[in-house]
């Protein structure tokens, strides 16, 4: 089982109107987790031939979150391997809490076609690392 965790600290800008954390800003502390999983795990995501773009994001809000000056965990992994396709799943919680589960479906495309395209066995091994 392989998962990172990394602290994310709320931003007083991150908080809408109804004083709560805004949706908009999830996706965005996904989008910072999967640039570090990517890093953590030396992903090489984008090469001559290959690419991988963001297919779907999926977002359960569990509990509502309100700005705190604590840093919250965000534990980001590989879920699924599929054939061109693989998923990576969160959660971000502190000691007490789960405030979000999430899947995001990432696709390797042929940059060359921008076609969907085998994953390589490569990066199918990489991702084999950082699954859990």
């Amino acid at each position: 089982m392989a998962s990172l965790v990394v602290p994310i600290q709320l931003s007083w800008g991150d908080m809408d109107i109804f004083k709560h954390i805004n949706n908009v800003a999830y996706a965005r502390y996904m989008e910072t987790g999967r640039a570090l999983l990517i890093e953590h795990f030396k992903i090489d995501i984008l090469t001559e031939d290959l690419g991988q773009i963001v297919m779907r994001n999926e977002i359960d809000y569990v509990k509502q979150l309100v700005f705190r000056e604590e840093f919250l965990d965000l534990e980001i992994w590989i879920d699924r391997i599929g054939n061109s396709s693989y998923d990576i799943g969160y959660e971000f919680r502190d000691a007490e809490h789960v405030y979000m589960r999430a899947l995001t479906r990432m696709v390797c495309v042929n940059m060359q076609t921008n076609r969907p395209t085998r994953i390589p066995e490569d990066l199918r091994k990489t991702f084999e690392a950082a699954q859990r």
